[in-house]
């Protein structure tokens, strides 16, 4: 066949390092060698070589072949040479579709030598589709080879990668077991402290930025022992991200353990590599010294799920914020700063500061407001602790009787609703998938518009996530109430870890609470009351003892707090009033100094102001006199009844004669200062003693 003078012939040659294994004939140089003899024995010219050297046949993301597809794609190539098939890959439908249709559509001739292929002659190539399953066998078989050496090897405990976790290095006498590196071990420690004091990833990265705290990778190529890290791809040595993080909150081998085998290849095509599930681990505890003990890796653990999401001023959290629940729907109740009340008066009130039902208001789900201000729960929670604290150590033997009864109480309480959480949650999720396909049908048919199915799909994929989330903390706490030791035990051991404590510090909280449930508000006002259950670690919710003495004690604190409350609500009503009062007189000063200006409209205003005046003074009279009348009445009944010997009535009238000297000298004394006022002219005149309030404003006339 005539070659094309303006077109390459394209020698291809590859070697992967299984093939390497096979011995020299295989290798780059007598590839290449090879196929030049065969170029020149048939004529070829224009030679030109694509090479992949160390890449696997099943991948065909190979530079040299890519530019050699780039250039049969830009017509550029006329034949195209490989020593045989498995040279060209070990995936049959790739294989087959360059062969079959890549090749034929460009016109680009290809020779396979050893396996006597040549697309000039078709009639010659009936076999070459069973070559390519069989290249690819090849390939299937070596890669199961290989993963169940590493299987094999991963199964007696030994490593088969070099990387090991940040805190550890290589034991020098034994790869296969680590020693503790103190250096990197101390920030690891730091990391797993940060997280049990209630920080996400992100916020203890910043934290570790602020220290000027080495990243693993830099660590590692800074180390004194020179390694050199696999990963360099970072910008600053010194700024953690919220990833690194993560990654050291996920290891379970700070506890001392070998974990193998954390991530799977299911297709030896593809190479992609998946997460493993948890029984697909392959672990071996206690294998070398641990960093944490496992209560703080269980504690990071838990805490990692309560923390809140960061917004962007950084101030919508509370240390309590992920501890509080709804308890009638058992959503987590939202947080309420202060700081998004934007009043342009600038106040803030104790209300700001609030927990609420997060369901509250969302169309999906049903629930009321379960309001609670963040200081009444501080102050609940505080004095929890610090109860159950004095109990436990002035009554450790009283504290750990009462656990176990509960224990068992709330073991099978706790065990029959967990199962029937569960249940009702799967139950759940099988319907959503229902639902799922069900929509998916309908898009299909056109029945459901593609903007409703992706919203639609959107809500129930949240949903079956959440109940996914819900279902898997269910069960691993089921799995922990079997498997723990006696949880009265363990807390004696917390109180006693903080027992000279004085303030409750974000760490403690979340070492002594497990979650707080609050359910709705009774009643209004001072009568409001609202339940407050709290769930302690290891021992659940604990009612500790109260003496008689202790109720009285409660009830004296209950009135003096209510009375201090009325209190001060008389209080902000008296300055309220003496506000409004002497506003009214700053207006009244103001109209009559413009009256006696000579200001028409104010003469017509003040007169109107002493109109009202005068109004209000002959309503006071009026009601003065009925007054008056009513206590002349009764003073008459009860002076009658002080006569007929009666000695209650006598005590009364006795009152009532003394009340009238009083009275009658206050009017003697008012009478007597009006003379006086009267001899000059004056706008301001006193008006008679009345029972007005302190703060109402007297009545004033005018006068000449």
């Amino acid at each position: 066949m005539t070659q094309r003078n303006n077109k390459l012939t394209a020698l291809y040659e590859r070697l992967s390092k299984d093939d390497e294994l096979q011995g020299e004939s295989n290798s780059i140089t007598n590839q290449k060698n090879y196929l030049e003899e065969y170029a020149q024995a048939k004529g070829l010219t224009n030679i030109w070589h694509y090479t992949d050297d160390g890449f696997s046949g099943v991948t065909f993301n190979r530079p040299g072949f890519q530019k050699m597809i780039a250039d049969v794609e830009a017509g550029l190539i006329d034949t195209i040479c490989v020593k045989d098939m498995s040279r060209l890959g070990r995936n049959y439908l790739k294989v087959g579709y360059y062969t079959e249709i890549l090749f034929p559509e460009k016109n680009v001739r290809f020779i396979a030598i050893n396996n006597s292929i040549d697309s000039a002659t078709p009639t010659d190539n009936d076999f070459t589709p069973f070559l390519n399953i069989m290249n690819e066998w090849y390939a299937k078989d070596t890669s199961k080879k290989i993963k169940a050496i590493f299987q094999s090897r991963m199964k007696s405990g030994k490593r088969c990668s070099g990387a090991i976790p940040y805190g550890y290095k290589h034991d020098p006498e034994d790869k296969n077991h680590l020693l503790v590196d103190e250096e990197a071990a101390k920030v690891v420690r730091k990391i797993y402290q940060l997280a049990i004091e209630g920080n996400g990833p992100a916020q203890i990265a910043d934290i570790l930025t602020k220290e000027h705290i080495l990243i693993p990778s830099a660590y590692l190529e800074r180390h004194e022992e020179g390694e050199v890290s696999r990963n360099h791809s970072y910008h600053d040595p010194y700024i953690w991200n919220a990833t690194a993080v993560s990654g050291i909150l996920d290891k379970r081998e700070y506890m001392g353990h070998t974990i193998l085998g954390k991530t799977i290849c299911d297709n030896f095509k593809t190479k992609k590599r998946r997460k493993a599930r948890p029984e697909e681990l392959i672990i071996f505890e206690n294998t070398h010294e641990a960093i944490i003990d496992e209560d703080t890796w269980n504690q990071a653990q838990k805490f990692r799920k309560r923390v809140t999401k960061r917004v962007a001023n950084g101030t919508y959290k509370h240390r309590l914020s992920g501890l509080v629940y709804c308890a009638d729907c058992g959503s987590r109740m939202t947080y309420r700063s202060p700081e998004a009340q934007k009043r342009k008066d600038g106040k803030r009130y104790d209300s700001d500061s609030s927990f609420s039902c997060s369901a509250y208001g969302n169309k999906y789900k049903e629930c009321t407001f379960h309001f609670i201000t963040s200081s009444a729960l501080d102050q609940l929670v505080d004095d929890s602790i610090r109860r159950v604290a004095r109990f436990v150590l002035t009554n450790q033997k009283e504290f750990l009787e009462q656990v176990g009864q509960l224990k068992e109480t709330y073991s099978e309480k706790f065990l029959q609703e967990s199962q029937r959480e569960v249940k009702s949650a799967k139950n759940r999720i099988q319907e959503l998938d229902t639902l799922i396909k069900n929509l998916y049908e309908g898009n299909v048919l056109g029945k459901i518009p593609d903007r409703h199915f992706n919203r639609m799909m959107k809500e129930y994929d949240d949903e079956q996530q959440e109940l996914e989330a819900k279902v898997a903390e269910l069960e691993q706490e089921l799995s922990q109430n079997e498997n723990s030791e006696d949880g009265g035990d363990r807390f004696v051991r917390l109180v006693k870890k903080y027992q000279d404590f004085e303030e409750i510090t974000p760490r403690m909280l979340n070492e002594f609470i497990d979650k707080i449930m609050v359910h709705e508000a009774v009643g209004k006002g001072l009568n409001r009351t609202q339940r407050i259950d709290i769930y302690f670690n290891f021992i659940g919710q604990f009612a500790v003892p109260v003496s008689e003495e202790e109720l009285e004690q409660e009830r004296k604190s209950r009135e003096e707090e209510e009375q201090r409350k009325a209190e001060a609500k008389r209080e902000r009503q008296r300055i309220a009033a003496r506000k409004c009062s002497q506003k009214r007189k700053e207006e009244r000063a103001r109209i009559k100094a413009a009256a006696e200006a000579g200001d028409e409209e104010a003469i017509r205003q003040y007169e109107a102001i002493l109109d009202k005046e005068r109004a209000r003074r002959e309503r006071d009279r009026a009601s003065r006199k009925r007054s008056y009348q009513k206590q002349q009445k009764k003073a008459k009944e009860i002076e009658k009844a002080a006569q007929a010997g009666d000695p209650e009535a006598m005590k009364e009238y006795e009152k009532i004669l003394e009340n009238r000297k009083k009275a009658t000298a206050s009017t003697q004394k008012w009478r007597n200062k009006q003379k006086k006022k009267a001899l000059e002219p004056t706008y301001q005149i006193e008006p008679e003693p009345t029972e007005l309030e302190p703060e109402q404003e007297l009545p004033v006339t005018a006068s000449a």
